[in-house]
């Protein structure tokens, strides 16, 4: 049996590739025989990460540093002349600033540092989205003053005070948890929503509300209210425990237009927005609406849900990992019963087959406010 510092060695030199083929043979089928084994794997990659992005940012800032300081050299000096203003029987001599150059650069350099350094956040939960690169993705809908049967019933008895909906403002996406109504989907999708309603081809509209939300992690509940609503069918996919690797090819479906579309990519990067270790970087071009959808492996387990793209790189989207999903779950178990599906009846099949499979468990989700 080895020791807790020989398998922390194995693990590194695991990550690193530095096992003999022979080490290589036997660490897997541990790995694959050990559930711990394989989250101290994950858990080691995850640090590594965000250790080599805090070194990154290091470097980034002796670089700036070594550049003003060839800023202030003589070479780099500017020298401008003095203005002499006359006033009354005093000369004000009104000096520009002698290292004009070097000024600009230091305060450049104080602003970028300061920037990437509050950003970074090594624990990688919750990144600082305030920033124009970040993009949210809720789609913006024309708005619907009255139903149908509010302007019939308007018309026919001159009931000014005929029941009027309140106007649609946002749509996302969310999907099914359990076959007990619960949905989830992205906070800022339903952030200040008055009501809410779900449908897709197999549910035309049912009413939820809001149970559950985390801003931190911009997840949110979702439970049927309906009272027409029995049952979902059951789940058809299983949350993945582990964590993804770059390169893993991954596919979404969600509600960027008022029907389901489909959409295939690869895991980018172990982290998400500046570094954020509870969200993966994806490889799928994702428009407003997608907020919510679900991020499925080519066996059919769910690796996370939609929350964003960055606004400044084509085709780069992030996902939550459904770690944290999953964590953020068994804590809310502590108060009610939400159980998450283990099961796993898409292993093997066609991709079209796994879409057929899945499409009636993903829903528009419309947010009236």
């Amino acid at each position: 049996m080895t020791s807790k510092r020989e398998t922390d060695e194995l693990i590194e030199r695991y990550c690193l590739g530095q096992l003999t083929p022979e080490e290589l043979r036997i660490f897997e089928q541990w790995k694959d025989s050990d559930p711990e084994m394989g989250i101290a794997v994950d858990h080691h990659r995850i640090i590594t990460n965000a250790f080599t992005v805090y070194a990154e940012r290091i470097e980034l800032k002796s670089k700036i540093q070594a550049i003003q300081g060839e800023m202030e050299t003589e070479e780099f000096r500017f020298n401008s002349p003095l203005k002499l203003v006359e006033k009354k029987e005093t000369k004000i001599r009104v000096l520009w600033k002698r290292y004009r150059i070097a000024s600009v650069a230091a305060v450049a350099a104080i602003i970028a540092v300061s920037a990437t350094i509050i950003s970074f956040n090594i624990a990688g939960v919750g990144p600082n989205k305030n920033t124009n690169a970040y993009q949210e993705l809720r789609r913006e809908v024309e708005s619907i003053k009255r139903n149908q049967k509010a302007i019939i019933n308007d018309i026919n008895s001159e009931n000014k005070d005929a029941e009027v909906l309140p106007s649609r403002s946002f749509t996302g996406t969310g999907f099914a948890l359990n076959q007990e109504g619960y949905i989830i989907t992205s906070f800022h999708v339903v952030e200040d929503a008055k009501s809410i309603f779900i449908s897709n081809d197999k549910f035309e509209q049912l009413q939820v509300e809001a149970v559950y939300k985390d801003e931190t992690l911009d997840l949110a509940i979702l439970k049927v209210t309906d009272d027409n609503f029995k049952k979902f069918r059951e789940m058809p996919y299983s949350f993945k425990k582990s964590i993804a690797d770059p390169g893993e090819k991954v596919f979404t479906m969600g509600y960027p237009r008022e029907e389901l579309v489909y959409g295939e990519g690869s895991i980018s990067s172990y982290t998400g927005f500046e570094g954020d270790t509870a969200s993966y970087q994806i490889s799928i071009p994702v428009n407003p609406g997608n907020s919510g959808g679900p991020l499925f492996d080519n066996q059919g387990n769910l690796l996370g849900i939609i929350s964003g793209r960055n606004s400044n790189a084509e085709g780069a989207s992030f996902a939550v990992k459904s770690k944290w999903i999953t964590d953020y779950l068994n804590q809310q178990a502590k108060d009610t019963k939400i159980f998450i599906p283990v099961q796993k009846n898409l292993k093997g099949l066609e991709r079209s087959a796994q879409i057929k499979k899945l499409k009636d468990f993903v829903f528009m989700v419309k947010v009236y406010n």
